[in-house]
């Protein structure tokens, strides 16, 4: 009788295993969340509603908040289907009106003078846009896509901190510009990497901006190569959210943006970081759709989970072999796993658009996760 309880969990696993069906290659994967991408599209070009029949949602402050979390969700699509539109004529046509959304959305403000969750909008707007600004398809757009990045990055001039970073809170004040009290040091990386591609294509970004966005994000960082959350933190450094297991998806964009403005981070410390990843990723894991804020270990929360998944990805195809083709496997393998059967990828029930950012997220990871191995590589089996 002992072993009956055993034999019957032994049976349920394989019974759940034989329903989850075959394992999703890379090229599968990647294929399902296209096509999630382009049938969740709306009709005017965006992505995610404003949907909140959950009754514990996250601060909005105002309605202003949905312009800043639609936009940003909608960049981060246009993002996701530049690569695959040039194969793929449905994710072309979804690409083009992705676009054209953009080009053609209210300009995004603050819900409030201490709540700006638009900063992730003029963020990925600027990204979004540098990534089609000179593609021969959208040259008859290109002068509206030019002004639109020139205005975001004025944009983003505006909301730096007095501290030199960016944060998209500042309860304890509220001014004009905001005091940087509350400026995140995973938020300011996000915007200088968009910066640079801005540069990257001829724009032109106050270097002043850029050199006090750095000085922030090296203020925030540790010796142990973790990331305090912000500012106001940075007086805590043994609080737990500011040790490593707390800081593995800011760690990604921190060192790439600081390796990619020519700081004191090398390949090894970025290798490092996408190591300490794979090596606690459990810890970044529970937090993954969790409904309340960094009530998981460490104090992370679910919306951490494919933004730093994002950022590792782009580390990685910045490696030397071994180490590119050994964590880009990795990660591929963690994206293929954690795949909705339906092709999306979710990690923060953030009203309507935790579905449409996170597979936006997911598939630009799977992107880099190809680039970095160089061929049709399909995924580990296990």
């Amino acid at each position: 009788m002992r072993g009956r309880p055993l034999l019957i969990g032994i049976t349920l696993l394989a019974v759940l295993a034989g329903c989850q069906g075959p394992r999703r290659t890379a090229v599968e994967a990647r294929d399902a969340a296209v096509e999630w991408m382009v049938e969740h599209q709306n009709p005017d070009g965006s992505w995610g509603t404003i949907d909140a029949s959950r009754p514990y949602q996250i601060y909005l402050d105002t309605q202003s908040s949905h312009q800043a979390f639609g936009g940003a969700t909608s960049a981060l699509g246009v993002m996701s289907l530049v690569e695959p539109s040039r194969t793929n004529a449905a994710a072309e046509q979804s690409l083009h009106r992705g676009v054209q959304h953009l080009l053609t959305m209210p300009e995004v403000g603050k819900a409030s003078g201490n709540t700006f969750y638009d900063i992730w909008t003029h963020t990925y707007l600027v990204s979004a846009l540098c990534r089609v600004v000179d593609d021969p398809r959208f040259s008859d757009s290109r002068k509206r896509i030019v002004a639109v990045i020139e205005r975001e990055i004025e944009i983003l001039r505006d909301r730096q901190g007095l501290d030199g970073g960016w944060g998209y809170y500042d309860f304890e004040y509220i001014l004009e510009n905001p005091s940087g009290d509350q400026s995140t040091s995973f938020n300011t990386a996000a915007v200088l990497l968009a910066l640079e591609e801005a540069r990257a294509r001829g724009f032109d970004v106050d270097q002043r901006m850029v050199d006090d966005g750095i000085k922030a994000v090296e203020r925030m960082r540790l010796p142990s190569g973790a990331y305090v959350y912000g500012t106001y933190a940075q007086y805590r450094p043994q609080a737990p959210y500011n040790m490593m297991k707390g800081s593995l998806g800011r760690s990604q964009p921190c060192n790439l943006s600081l390796h990619e403005l020519d700081r004191e981070i090398t390949l090894e410390q970025m290798q490092a970081g996408v190591e300490a990843l794979r090596r606690d990723h459990h810890y970044i894991e529970i937090g993954r759709g969790r409904k309340i804020p960094h009530e998981a270990y460490y104090s992370t929360s679910g919306y951490y989970y494919f933004f730093g998944h994002y950022y590792a990805g782009m580390v990685v195809e910045e490696l030397e072999e071994p180490a590119r083709s050994e964590l880009a496997t990795w990660l591929q393998d963690v994206m293929i796993d954690v795949q909705d059967p339906a092709g999306s990828w979710f990690d923060y029930p953030l009203y309507g658009y935790g579905h449409p950012y996170g597979t936006a997220y997911g598939l630009l990871v799977l992107q880099s996760t190809h680039r970095a191995l160089g061929t049709e590589s399909e995924s580990v089996e296990h």
